[in-house]
């Protein structure tokens, strides 16, 4: 899809619920936020970006590519600057794969391990609202939440399944083929073949899934500190719950950077809950703002380490022009 029209889908979804939710409500909301709780939030926030750093780390160790911990963390950083302020429809996780690949022995072990590092935190996190959910609904008598948890649970297992299956690549391979894409078809090999040999690392693996554990409890937590600093009196297990589905929602490539659908999203599923729609919309909008505030880092980062990284906006928007094309 076209930046112009993932951008006019944001724009247009972002504007419908700002109006819905009164202007007025949503400004209220975050001037009386607790900015203590905010900002004690946004440093567990930066805590766990280093985590999942070093899940990527242990990955790319195990793929015989030593790494320093700083460069990945750098990437990890700069990434978010460019894929955040960059005007193209290349994602984050492509710039940092891309950015790293050039530190590595093989550059597909770049995208493979952080294939792996996301496969991993969304299935913990369905995993994770599915135990929540049980329970919850339970207790509840109302099986509605848990039917759609575990069919998005369901679906997106199914779907990695389908991905990484031979028979499916050799599907797409040939089709690629038949249009003159040799090239990306035999990528798509190697990428496979990359993500199988770090999913062998039994060790690493293990590690790497503790890790993953936790940092998708303390993302939850995070969430909630925020909505705790908006006045959102919410029991945590509906964070458990929601979260999840959410976060699947708001990776759907029909916006920016997940604007408008996210927001969304957080008002759908918080107002099932009885949270006003205007601290539901504001608890999304502070979210994003960490991100921001962590993409600016990034770009502090890349300015004042600019000679190690030169060329590295002028790569990508060339990349970012042929993708969108």
């Amino acid at each position: 899809m076209k930046f112009w029209l993932k951008a006019i889908i944001s724009v247009a979804l972002l504007a419908l619920l700002i109006w819905k939710s009164n202007i007025g409500d949503i400004l209220n909301v975050m001037a009386s936020a607790d900015l203590r709780l905010y900002a004690a939030a946004f440093a567990l926030f930066l805590f766990q970006q280093a985590v999942v750093t070093y899940c990527w780390q242990l990955l790319l160790a195990a793929q015989n590519n030593p790494v320093p911990f700083t460069q990945t963390l750098k990437v990890h950083f700069v990434g978010s600057f460019f894929g955040t302020f960059l005007p193209s429809s290349i994602s984050m996780d492509i710039v940092r794969a891309y950015h790293l690949s050039r530190h590595l022995r093989r550059g597909v072990d770049a995208a493979s391990s952080m294939f792996v590092t996301r496969v991993a935190g969304f299935g913990i996190n369905f995993l994770l609202a599915l135990i929540v959910a049980i329970p919850v609904c339970r207790a509840n008598k109302d099986f509605q939440i848990l039917w759609v948890v575990a069919i998005s649970t369901f679906a997106f297992f199914a779907a990695i399944w389908v991905t990484l299956h031979r028979r499916s690549l050799q599907l797409l391979s040939g089709l690629l083929r038949r249009f003159k894409l040799a090239k990306s078809a035999d990528k798509l090999a190697r990428l496979r073949e990359s993500i199988l040999e770090v999913a062998a690392a039994k060790s690493a693996m293990f590690k790497m899934l503790a890790l993953s554990v936790f940092f998708q409890i303390l993302g939850v937590v995070i969430i909630y500190a925020v909505g705790r600093s908006v006045g959102i009196d919410l029991d945590f297990w509906y964070y458990c719950i929601y979260v999840p589905l959410i976060t699947a929602i708001a990776v759907l490539p029909i916006s920016v950077l997940g604007i408008g659908i996210r927001e969304g999203a957080f008002v759908f599923f918080f107002t099932q809950a009885g949270v006003p729609q205007a601290a539901a919309l504001s608890l999304s909008l502070l979210l994003f703002s960490q991100s921001l505030l962590m993409a600016a880092m990034g770009g502090i980062w890349y300015l004042f380490d600019k000679s190690k990284v030169k060329a590295v906006g002028l790569s990508l928007k060339q990349e970012a022009l042929s993708t969108s094309e």
